[in-house]
């Protein structure tokens, strides 16, 4: 798995955007090594929402926010719901750097 390092002000966020696959059940789920430091939100939910079940979008997007200064590691894996073992079909690692 690649990993991108980026450093990012506290109070400031991240924009991530990932390939989706949801018509096929594959969702982004999202792990935070370090929650006193960055916080992950999708974006704009509702929007994304109304994107998906009009089939406009084939993107799925987050929001990494720098709560505090520290260093996180964010790990997005794409998989299917009922599919919680094993390797994910597509994975990205972000080690945030929160100044």
């Amino acid at each position: 798995m690649e990993t991108e390092s980026k450093k990012i002000k506290q109070g400031t966020s991240l924009p991530v955007i990932l390939p989706d696959l949801g018509t096929a059940g594959f969702h982004w789920y999202y792990r935070v090594s370090n929650t006193d430091c960055v916080e992950v939100s999708p974006h704009d939910e509702e929007a994304e929402a109304i994107r998906q079940e009009a089939r406009i979008n084939n993107e799925e997007s987050f929001v990494i926010n720098g709560k505090e200064p520290g260093q996180a590691t964010v790990t997005f894996e794409q998989r299917r719901t009922w599919e919680t073992e094993g390797p994910a079909i597509n994975s990205r690692r972000f080690e945030i750097t929160v100044i």
